[in-house]
């Protein structure tokens, strides 16, 4: 008996072998040959610890979201301590951050309309009216005022703690005065909540070009609605000059419509910001940006902006939202766009904290779907001090060739099936079933409780 239970179980456990090793993990790359790009690498001094910026050449070529397809060799091929200064968000361990509350302030003042008051008079009588200036009356906003007088670096991004409700895109407006009086605009973003939990699509971090914000305060706006509040600020002020974004050309986009672009950009690395410009003779057409990550996820509004004939770029921050598929959809009451515009995506910097040795000539090696994030944390490789020097010592990245282009592919159809329709019609289906049977069978009861009651009758009857 013993021996048929191990005849039967020995295959059983060699496939399961072979299973497991099939499913083994590849190797790793040992060599910066290994990589899809090579560039080499430079630093101000040997020896000492410094940064690395990945130029466009490089950010083009990572093939894993977690950024973790990134070596730097030595002249022996051996693999430098390194630690990312940029998270996956653009947040760099240069950045110093500060919670600041929001203060609520009034905005109905100015909003209201106005009372106009009209004389009249008829023979001898005067009748004043007393009126409203119905062109001054808006819709309601809402503000609320942040105190940043104290924020003394200049600022890379604010962080909103903002609550808003489910599904609806809100637009928040962020303006800065130094009288309370007179505001100049600063940026505009759209935060939405696709589901029911409070995360945000995206980071609710608004990226800044280093805006000085010391002496000032922040206006932050939006149209009153009911579940919309803002609580709070993270003010992030950079320690150092922080590196600027990586802008990186596109091509491959079409147009579904005078009305509609779809496309999936083929790059893992964060994106920040498209930059669309208008190629055709199309006058001005206000624009909206929508993504998703797949389409079981329905579009989420991203950004608005408006294209003009003539101007340069507009630029739709994602400020984190980095998706699968993006969806670009012209104001219905234009003519829409005749050609394809001509789009640019900006990424966050990818910028490393190196440990270079004496052993040179070092070589950056990028883009291996199989190898490992090998990152430390820069609090391994130094000091506060110590890592500060190292921002300001950035090592130089050569480059040759032509400029990378990332391909926008067509972004994936509607299904014409969709199983959660189908699921649903099938319950409603399958309730109505029910009703109706349950119906049938209380009205049979109710015939059958009829007839009874008529058979008894009428027997009674007969007795009598």
């Amino acid at each position: 008996m013993i021996a048929r239970l191990a005849r039967i179980i020995a295959p059983v456990l060699f496939v399961g072998t072979l299973a497991a090793c099939s499913q083994a993990d590849p190797p790793e790359p040992k060599k910066a040959e290994d990589f899809a790009v090579v560039l080499a690498v430079a630093p101000q001094s040997d020896g000492e610890l410094g940064s690395v910026s990945l130029p466009a050449a490089a950010v083009a070529e990572l093939k894993r979201p977690d950024l973790g397809d990134v070596r730097i060799y030595d002249a022996k091929g051996r693999t430098l301590s390194i630690a990312l200064g940029f998270d996956k968000t653009g947040q760099s361990s240069s950045l110093k951050s500060t919670d600041l509350p929001a203060i609520p302030i009034d905005q109905a003042g100015g909003k209201a309309p106005v009372p106009v008051a009209i004389a009249v008079k008829a023979g001898q009588t005067d009748v004043e009216v007393t009126t409203t200036d119905a062109a001054a009356a808006i819709d309601p906003e809402a503000s609320v005022l942040i105190d940043t007088r104290e924020v003394v670096l200049p600022v890379a991004g604010i962080e909103l703690d903002a609550t808003v409700p489910r599904g609806v895109p809100v637009t928040f407006s962020l303006a800065w005065s130094e009288d309370l009086k007179t505001w100049t605009p600063i940026t505009d973003k759209v935060l939405l909540r696709p589901g029911n939990d409070p995360d945000l699509l995206g980071q609710p971090r608004i990226a800044l070009p280093a805006v000085s914000l010391r002496n000032r305060y922040v206006r932050v706006s939006w149209a009153a609605g009911p579940e919309i509040a803002v609580k709070g600020a993270t003010v992030f002020e950079a320690v150092e000059r922080q590196p600027g974004r990586v802008d990186i050309d596109t091509q491959g986009a079409t147009l579904s419509n005078p009305h509609e672009m779809r496309f999936a950009p083929q790059i893992v690395a964060p994106i920040s910001a498209f930059k669309l410009e208008m190629t055709g003779p199309d006058g001005i057409v206000p624009i909206e940006l929508y993504g998703r990550n797949s389409t079981a996820e329905p579009w989420g509004l991203l950004a608005r902006a408006t294209l003009k004939q003539g101007e340069g770029p507009v630029t739709l921050e994602l400020s984190g939202a980095t998706l699968a598929e993006y969806r670009i959809v012209a104001d219905r009451r234009s003519a829409g766009l005749s050609q394809v515009p001509k789009v640019t995506i900006a990424v966050e910097p990818v910028t490393l904290l190196a440990a270079f040795n004496d052993q040179g000539p070092f070589n950056l090696a990028v883009g291996h779907r199989d190898a490992k994030p090998a990152y430390f944390s820069p609090a391994d490789l130094g000091k506060p001090s110590d890592l500060l020097r190292a921002w300001r010592r950035p090592a130089e990245v050569q480059t040759a060739g032509d400029a990378p282009v990332i391909q926008l592919a067509p972004a994936a159809p509607e299904p014409a099936f969709d199983p959660r329709k189908w699921a649903l019609w099938a319950v409603l289906l399958l309730g109505t079933a029910i009703l109706a049977f349950a119906a049938f069978k209380l009205l049979k009861g109710t015939a059958g409780q009829d007839a009874q009651d008529s058979n008894d009758t009428g027997a009674q009857s007969d007795a009598d």
